[in-house]
This record gives structure tokens, sequence and C-alpha cells, in this order.
């Protein structure tokens, strides 16, 4: 394991911030500073300039830094070595997911992930495609799991994982039209929305332009940030809203929507796993992405 110190040292580095370094570690703000105060004596050299509260590394901290990061990659190195003789996969993995992957299709893959391999601590971050996907290139997660396929060919390298299809609820009561209806008689509606970059609006927006329809030529009512924000709002008639199927399976059994079926035809879309090929991989990261291949592939 990477020496305390320079364990410390990487997380502030990384941070750019004792405080968040600190949460981060889950140490208190001054075991930080002691660290790091510690190995600016050890080294007689200062490591940081603390400027107007920011800090920045000082020329030997970037000397420094190229060190720590190549002693940790070699420590990670070993443990995964280890762990693959032992056959053991245990330790963290942390992982990121969209809304709608990570509120309707991952709970039950980590359960019986974590039913085999129990002694692996999972922690799983869901924001939106947009954001998973920057936490990704940014090395914040082992791996992350958007709706739809992104084209950033050399920061990430990106697998389609299963899939789902979108479709559009209305209020049970209301003026929606029945029936097949194509997309253009539906630009007049009050259109309830996920944020411009969730995979959601995204996927449906591309659907529009691949059936030509300007998606600026909806009447968009309102923006949410949230899957159940935009089934409430639906509930109460405050217009209509493409949503994943996964989402409101259970809501459409019980009649509390109704579908709008498109002449254009089924919205269908792929789930992404993403890796970023310049984060390190453990041996557990390993397993589980083999696990989750193994679990979604068509």
């Amino acid at each position: 394991m990477l020496d305390t110190r320079l364990y410390v040292f990487k997380a502030v580095a990384d941070q750019k911030s004792f405080t968040l370094a600190a949460q981060h570690l889950y140490m208190t703000q001054s075991a930080v500073s002691h660290y790091i105060a510690g190995l600016e004596s050890h080294y007689g050299l200062k490591l940081f300039d603390r400027m107007h509260r920011k800090i920045a590394l000082t020329m030997a901290g970037e000397k420094l830094y190229g060190y720590a990061a190549e002693i940790e990659k070699l420590c990670q190195e070993a443990e995964k070595e280890m762990r693959g003789l032992s056959s053991s996969v245990s330790g963290r993995l942390h992982i990121g997911a969209s809304l709608t992957i990570g509120e309707y299709v991952l709970p039950e893959l980590l359960a019986r992930f974590n039913q085999l391999y129990p002694s692996v601590d999972i922690t799983m971050d869901i924001f939106n495609s947009d954001q998973i996907t920057h936490k990704v290139i940014e090395g914040k997660v082992d791996a992350g799991f958007i709706e739809g396929k992104l084209d950033l060919a050399g920061t990430i390298e990106h697998h389609e994982c299963g899939g789902d299809e979108l479709v559009i609820i209305a209020p049970v009561k209301g003026a929606a039209p029945a029936g097949v209806v194509g997309i253009e008689t539906l630009m007049d509606q009050r259109w309830i929305m996920r944020e411009g970059t969730s995979g959601t609006r995204t996927s449906f927006e591309h659907f529009l332009r691949t059936h030509g329809v300007e998606p600026s030529a909806l009447n968009v009512g309102m923006e949410l940030g949230s899957t159940q924000a935009i089934k409430e709002a639906v509930k109460v008639g405050l217009g209509i809203a493409p949503i994943s199927s996964l989402a409101v399976a259970e809501e459409v059994a019980r009649g509390e929507f109704q579908l709008l079926a498109l002449a254009e035809g089924p919205m269908k879309r792929s789930f992404s796993l993403i890796t970023n090929p310049d984060k390190f991989q453990t041996y557990t990261t390993e397993k589980f992405l083999q696990f989750v291949f193994e679990q979604l592939r068509d």
C-alpha cells in the first residue's frame, strides 16, 4: 500500500483542496494538514503554495506527484496480482450510473454480484449521463453506465450493454390524442422533459431528428431533473413526457398512465458501459465488468 503521507499528499493534489481531500479520505482536516507538514519537513521542501484559500503544487510538489502516482500504480498492480493468485474478489468498487440505469437496472445486478462476492464494498453514484461521463474521464469512478452512445474516441472506452425503450406517457384523464399518432401531431402538446444533458432527453431528441422533427419545435413547458418528479407531474395533468419503459412499468400495469403509440414505431436505445483506459483496473473491477457483460449481453 502507498505510504500514508504520499497517499494523503496525492489526494490533496488531486482534489486541489485540504478540505475535499479530508472528506475523500474520511479524515479530519487537521490530520491531513499534519501529514502534509510532516512530508514537507521530511524533504525540507515546500510542496504546496497556499494563496487566497487556493492551493497549487510547487515545482517540488509536481516532481513528487509524479513519483507518488507511479508508486500508487505499482502498489495497485501488486494488489491485483496477489488478488488474482489467491482468487480473492474483495475491496472497494466505485461505479457511476445514469438515473434510469442506476434506479431500475443496476440494483438487482449489484445484489447478485454481492451475493457472489460478499467481501466487495460497492458504492454507486447516480447522476445524468453527461455527469457520469465526466466522472469516468476524471477517474472518479471505476466504471460508468450511461444511456445511448457517445463519440469520445481516445478519451473513454464504451461497450453496448443492454438497453431499453422510451415511451411517451400521458395522464389518464386529459386531452392527449388516442390511437396511433405521428410525432408531429404531438408538437403542440405541453411536454415535460429531463434536463438537456440527460441520456433520456438526448435519445428522444435524436429520435425526433431521425424522423425530420427539430426538438426546438417541442412545446416544452417544464424541465425536471428527476424521473420521479416527471412521473408525478404527468399524473396531475401538467403534460406528456418521454420516459424509460422500465421507469413506468408498474404504474402502467396499474393503469396510472396512458401510453401514446407512435406511427414512427418504438424508440429503442442502448445502454453503454464506459471506462477510462488510463485508470488502473483492480482485479475486483475486472471481475465486475466480466459479470456485467455476462448478465446484460443480448
